[in-house]
Parts: structure tokens; sequence; C-alpha cells
């Protein structure tokens, strides 16, 4: 399937945040999204029952660890994350087949954010819609039951939503037909043989052979209307010896839960000026395409990827996202573009003001409690700082920067906040840019 449920986009659009409470969601429950504070098998009618609307709607997730009323990102507790980490694939995909008909295809992920652990379930949208309910379970699901996913809450199907399902499905069952019927018609019927996706058997008028299970997963198909040229997957060539074999294979889904780290502003800033080596120097770079600002620290990281600007420009260019800090960042590569200012002149007050706070960033005897409007002034005198007096005092500005980070960041207005990143940008660009 093309469709990637948990890639870096997806899981932002998810886990927005509100800039004034950065542990409160800014996403709401939809018809593509469902949360839950808890993860535990007792609930499990509830959640196929989810599952069936998603797969019968448009597709769609279910995130474990969000509190309901307010929103708030509080993560699995430690009972309910051993239970989601300890899910069989292989049981649950049962518990489908057992309830529902056709198949629901479904994927799994573990995320980490803040320190906090949060399940995720993504249902594909079903090929083969309606998943109907062949089994009564507890008081949640009944036989002969369709459920389809309104907005927030999964129910029962209405008529005009079950009318739209089955004239699609009638549609698309008949323009199917034809396409194989003219297939079969310019081949021959005696030359055409069926390939069966699941099980791999090749069937002809002169008999059948099967194609190996391991091979399966390796075959590309062309989707309905999804033919690109530039795009195109290469053509697999089967080579080997045939080998009879009695019955057909048994299928089954593998599938594991993958984990995965978010990363946030504070991520990227902190692992810069703590110098931490981080292991995924390139999820960092490319996680700046998708923040509301391109003025973060960006050389370190390319540094530790081993990137030049080039590279990194092919990297952040292969980024698919909507946000306009993907296009800055570039432009930021592309130009060599930097955050230092010149040293202030003339006898006014913010001047003078400037240029002794310039002093005593030199002498490493700046004062770590200010705040307002002279932290604002200190931190574009870091940016008045040379090349040479950055790499001089590289530690002792780190420090002071990640002092004022965590101190005034969180609850920082826009003018605080944006001279918080330019001179950390500077810093960066300093030590790092000319390396």
């Amino acid at each position: 399937m093309e469709n990637k449920p948990f890639s870096q986009e997806e899981l932002n659009y998810i886990f927005r945040t509100s800039p004034k409470n950065p542990d409160r969601l800014i996403s709401r429950e939809s018809s593509s999204l469902e949360f839950k504070l808890t993860f535990g098998w007792k609930s499990l009618s509830r959640y196929l029952k989810s599952f069936a609307a998603f797969a019968n709607t448009k597709g769609g997730y279910l995130v474990f660890g969000v509190a309901n009323r307010p929103r708030k990102l509080v993560g699995l507790a430690e009972t309910s994350k051993q239970l989601f980490e300890d899910i069989d694939p292989e049981k649950l995909t049962s518990n489908l087949n057992e309830l529902f008909a056709p198949e629901i295809i479904w994927d799994i992920q573990e995320y980490e954010l803040d320190g906090k652990t949060y399940g995720l379930i993504y249902v594909f949208e079903s090929q083969d819609k309606p998943i109907i309910c062949t089994k009564n379970s507890e008081n949640e699901l009944k036989e002969g039951d369709i459920y389809y996913r309104y907005r927030g809450r999964s129910e029962r199907i209405k008529y005009p939503e079950l009318r739209d399902i089955l004239e699609s499905k009638r549609g698309k069952e008949q323009r199917l037909w034809m396409q194989h019927l003219t297939k079969i018609a310019r081949i021959g019927v005696r030359d055409t043989g069926i390939f069966d996706l699941h099980t791999g058997q090749v069937t002809g008028s002169a008999g059948s052979f099967l194609i190996d299970e391991s091979l399966l997963s390796q075959l590309s198909f062309i989707k309905e209307g999804e033919f690109s040229e530039v795009k195109g997957k290469p053509t697999l060539k089967l080579i080997g010896k045939a080998e009879v074999i009695s019955g057909m294979p048994i299928q089954t889904r593998g599938k594991s839960i993958v984990k995965t780290k978010g990363i946030r502003i504070s991520d990227i800033i902190l692992a810069f000026l703590k110098k931490e080596r981080v292991q995924e120097a390139r999820d960092y770079i490319t996680q700046i395409c998708f923040e509301n600002s391109a003025f973060l620290p960006v050389y370190y990281y390319m540094q530790l990827a081993n990137l030049d600007s080039n590279e990194t420009i092919e990297l952040v260019n292969g980024v698919v996202c909507r946000s306009t800090s993907r296009y800055k960042l570039i432009e930021r590569l592309e130009y060599g573009s930097t955050q230092s200012l010149s040293i202030p002149g003339g006898n006014t007050s913010t001047a003078k003001k400037k240029r002794d706070f310039l002093q005593q960033l030199n002498r490493q005897q700046m004062d770590s409690d200010i705040d307002g409007k002279d932290l604002e002034h200190c931190l574009q005198s870091i940016r008045c700082l040379s090349n040479e007096e950055v790499k001089q005092n590289n530690d002792y500005l780190c420090d002071l920067l990640r002092i004022w980070f965590n101190k005034y960041y969180a609850s920082a207005e826009g003018s605080l906040a944006d001279n918080l990143r330019r001179a950390i940008c500077w810093v960066d660009e300093a030590f790092y840019m000319t390396r």
C-alpha cells in the first residue's frame, strides 16, 4: 500500500499542540481520528467496532494515551503500555476475521514524544466495502451490522452512506469486469491465466502453478489511476526451479510494532546546545520542515550526518509537508545566509547596552537572570559576536542559551521566542557552518 499512515507529517498533524499549553492537543476526534486514554483487552469489542467503522469510511487512527476534556497528552501508563507492546498481531487479526468480513487491513506503531509513549493503530480504508459484522460480541457488536465512522463516533451505518458504498462497489466491479474481459479477448481464452494475488496461484487451461510466498511481497502492481512513468517500479523477473507441492499454503500476515521517537523544537534545540551525538541526525534536519520556524540549528546535524549543503538540500527537497518552513530552510542552505548582526553604533541607551552585553559575553560574565527587553538585547548581542568569538566562548554560550530556552521559551511572546531561535542559529552557523 502506498499510504504511509505513520509518516512524520501525519504524526505531526495528529500531535498538534496548543502554543499556550504544550501538553494540550489541538487535534479533535473526527471521522478519521479517535483518542483513548488507556489500552486494555476488556474494551476489545469497542476497538474492533472502530476498526470496522474506519475501514468502511476513509480509514483512520486509534490513538492511545490521550485524555479527554481537556484533550491532554498523558501517555500510556505502564500497565497499558505493556499491554499494547504485548499485542500479538496474529491474534488480533484472528479476532477481526472471526467477527468481520471481508478482511480488515491495519497497522500498528508506538510513538514516543517528550518522554511519554503513545500507541497508534491505523485502519486502512477497505477496498472491498462494506465490512460486515458476522458474529455477536458482548453488547457492542451485532451480527449483520455495518459500522461507519461519523464525526467523532462509530455507529451503525445510515441509509445514505450505505447506498453510496453499494453504488460505488457496483460501479467499480463493472469497470473491472470490462477491463478483464477486454484483455482476455485480446490475448485469447486458451492463453489466459488467472493470478490469485493472495495465494500466489496462477491457473490456466493447461494447469496451474504457484508463486512462492516469499516472492509475493516483492511483486509490485500498478493501482488503478496511479500509473507514473517517472516513479514506476521495476519488473520482477521470476527465475527458479518449478517444484510439485501438495495442498495450498496457509497465508499469514507478519506484523510487529514499530517504535519511533517524536522530535520537536525543544529536542532540536536542546540536543544542539548539549552537543548530543544523536543517531538520527537526518530526522532532526527533516523535522525542521514541519515546525513553524525554519530558524533552528541545522549545521550541527549536517556535520553529524556527514552531509554538505547540496546533499542537505536534496534531503529537504524530498520531504513532503505543507509547512513554509521547508522552503525557508532550503533558502537558508542555498544562500548560506546567517543570523549575524553588526555591532551597534551610536550613543542611544539601547546601543550602549548591547555593546556592554557584548563585553560581558566575551568575558563570560553575563547575568543569566536577566529577562524581558534586556534579554532580547542580549540575544541580539550574541549575534554581534564574530565567528572566532563564538568558537572561543562556545560552551559558555550554549549553557547560557540552554538556561534561557528552558526558562522562557515555552511561555515566550513572539519577539523573545524569535530572538532566542535566531541567537541559537548564529551560534550553530558560526561554529559549524564554516568548518
